[in-house]
């Protein structure tokens, strides 16, 4: 048995003797009312797979770098690529996404009710302050017939709402060059009430060409003219001046020095910046228990620039308006629920590359402006046979039409359109014999159309659309058990089967090293396990531990370098285990311990170079002092308390043998808060 396990087993055996009088704060051993499914009802009544994240867990003792430290959590999620900023955070959830070159792919992310998730599926989770989060709800498995298209998970956060006034400063310090600041307030005062926070997030990274420097402004502010009606307005700002690519490395690199950056991303100044601004409204407004309605309104801008490591192209600049709103009717009686909607998303970018000469911008060698519409018509029913067994249907047509306009007509005008029509079923059947236990199965869909991104990159290095990208189709089959047995212990199990069509796949050109393009693989199959269990040794005292067995593979997949039926999918591991101990009274001493291990990553489709797999340990040690007026949290937390060496990020079918982004060693970081009222 290794240290790790040794250690956290230790730590296991020393905290279920230790004495507190403290009660728990934390709500996993209690039925947690939900609003991602559209629904809201308690997770444990729901006919899919829900994982539910606190604010503790979220925030105390945490870096707040982003939301990396809390999805492990989350068995079915896996996540890599939390070191490389420019890149960002890579999610997948039973698969999707996990061939996301940067950002997210396949995803619904939602903050506020109002989507992160542009209508191509591409999101970019480095524009979410995590010290403004109270919630997080993690839908695993496709769910199309939710929110249409690149819905094969979603995960659904939500800010801080406080009921009472406070004020709170933070300040962390860590590991190269590590800095984050944050000031928040808000307070309710009669019907108005307000919430604000203005944070910077900076660092030199591990590695050389890593560093970062971020700014975030939120403000949430919720108008209650009744009891049945309220209007809230969402603001927030992001200015980016520059997270750094370190670039991927061969193994020999590697071992010659692992903080080492690729020379050519240092050479041609790997890198972006982007600034960001987002507005919104919402209305809600219950006329009676019967009915409800919700409408809301957005409008997004991006002002985004990024520097590749090569020449000819290598440079892009775009410039995005992203608006859309929605309006939902419900229905509600004591045995049925309806609700039905539309959605609107509308997302136009006015993108341009350029030559990348000595870091400046060189020739002008492609502008376009490309627009991706989506609209969304869905129905929601949900029927209660009796207090035991519930039954859902929904379907959603959603309609999906993309089009460039070549305004780089020197080349030939590559003026493009396309469109795509989808219907998405989702079955659902949940039998509760005890309101604290169901046994669940469901049959969803997912459709994912190629993003704006992955259809522009032809490989043939003209404009227009890549036209052999084909959209992504699958089917998902599952059954589950949820239930809390008594006051200490909670279970999840989950069991599906995907199956997946035209599963879109990147790849890289030898001249073109780090740009990625996409094809379709022609079919798969996704059979996986997942298992949460949660048990409350004591008061103040909890332990958790998640595991997902992931058997994803190609039935039949072939291209010019080969065949790869019966492969393994590249980029998930097999085997994912974590697991927490948190010791977390409400006042005095808290102290954290995680454990994470992970599986061989096959890193290409033909299976022949994989990343090893890796265990790493976390602990974190603090102190919560709170009285009626204020309150004072020191704490001190070290990532990888073992100093393990692994790699952060695998890039999927890399040519030149570049497959790894090393990851950091020991990381220490610390903190202090200090507030006022709450």
């Amino acid at each position: 048995m290794s240290k790790s396990y040794l250690l956290f087993f230790f730590l296991l055996s020393v905290s279920t003797f230790a004495q507190t009088d403290s009660t728990l704060k934390s709500t996993e051993l209690q039925a947690i009312t939900v609003s991602s499914s559209r629904f809201s009802a308690k997770d444990i009544q729901t006919p899919m797979s829900i994982t539910v994240i606190d604010q503790a867990r979220l925030q105390v003792g945490q870096s707040k770098i982003s939301i990396f430290e809390s999805l492990g959590a989350v068995s079915g999620v896996f996540a890599m690529n939390s070191e490389n900023f420019a890149q960002d955070l890579r999610i997948s959830i039973r698969g999707f996404g996990a061939r996301a070159a940067f950002g997210i792919r396949g995803l619904k992310i939602i903050m506020d009710g109002i989507p992160e998730s542009i209508p191509d599926g591409t999101t970019k989770v480095g524009n979410l302050d995590v010290g403004t989060m109270e919630r997080m709800e993690v839908i695993k498995g496709p769910a199309s017939g939710l929110y249409g298209n690149a819905s094969g998970g979603v995960i659904s956060m939500f800010s801080e709402t406080p009921t009472q006034h406070f004020a709170e400063i933070q300040a962390n310090f860590g590991s190269y060059g590590l800095q984050r600041y944050q000031f928040k307030t808000g307070q309710e005062v009669g019907k108005f009430s307000y919430f604000f926070s203005a944070s910077r997030l900076q660092s030199i990274g591990y590695r050389k060409h890593s560093g970062l420097e971020r700014n975030f402004l939120n403000g949430k502010f919720v108008y209650k003219f009744s009891d049945k009606n309220k209007l809230t307005f969402l603001a927030n700002y992001i200015d980016s001046p520059r997270a750094e690519d370190a670039g991927a490395l061969t193994q020999a690199e590697i071992d010659t020095d692992r903080q080492q950056a690729r020379s050519q991303n240092v050479t041609f100044d790997a890198s972006e910046t982007f600034k960001q601004q987002r507005i919104a409204l919402i209305y809600d407004h219950a006329f009676n228990d019967k009915h409800q309605i919700n409408a809301r309104i957005f409008y997004l801008n991006r002002d985004f620039a990024n520097k590749q490591a090569f020449q000819a192209s290598g440079q892009i600049a775009f410039q995005r308006d992203f608006a859309g709103g929605g309006f939902n009717y419900q229905f509600s009686t004591k045995r049925y629920r309806l609700k039905t909607g539309l959605d609107l998303d509308n997302q136009q970018d006015n993108r341009q590359r350029y030559d990348n000469i000595n870091k400046e911008r060189g020739t002008k060698r492609l502008d376009q402006v490309e627009t991706f519409n989506s609209t969304g018509v869905f129905l929601l029913q949900e029927f209660l046979w009796n207090d035991k067994l519930r039954f859902s249907l929904n379907t959603r047509f959603d309609d999906v039409r993309l089009e460039i306009n070549d305004l780089f007509l020197s080349d030939g005008n590559q003026s493009a359109t396309q469109s795509f029509q989808r219907f998405s079923p989702m079955v659902g059947i949940s039998y509760s014999p005890t309101a604290n236990q169901s046994i669940f199965t469901n049959f969803s869909t997912n459709f994912e159309t190629p993003s704006l991104n992955e259809l522009s990159n032809n490989p043939n290095g003209t404009g227009g659309f890549n036209p052999n990208l084909n959209p992504q189709k699958s089917k998902n089959f599952e059954i589950g058990y949820k239930g809390i047995l008594g006051k200490k212990f909670r279970a999840d199990l989950s069991v599906f089967y995907i199956e997946v069509e035209d599963e879109i796949v990147p790849y890289q050109l030898p001249n073109q090293v780090g740009r990625n393009f996409f094809r379709n693989a022609g079919l798969s199959e996704r059979k996986g396990i997942e298992l949460g269990l949660t048990y409350k040794i004591r008061a103040g005292l909890t332990s958790y531990f998640n595991y997902t067995f992931s058997d994803f593979k190609y039935q039949s997949y072939q291209t010019t370098a080969g065949k790869f039926d019966g492969n393994t999918l590249p980029g998930i591991p097999k085997h994912n285990i974590y697991g927490e101990i948190r010791f977390f009274p409400s006042n005095g001493l808290f102290a954290i311990a995680q454990i994470r291990s992970i599986s061989n990553i096959y890193a290409d489709d033909a299976n022949t170079t994989f990343n090893s797999g890796y265990t790493t340990v976390n602990v974190r040690v603090g102190y919560k002092k709170k009285t009626s007026i204020f309150n004072v949290e020191p704490f001190i937390g070290i990532n990888n308390l073992f100093n393990e060496i692994y790699n952060a990020n695998v890039q999927i079918n890399a040519t030149g043998n570049r497959y790894f982004e090393p990851a950091a060693g020991s990381f220490i970081f610390g903190g202090l808060t200090i507030g006022l009222g709450k």
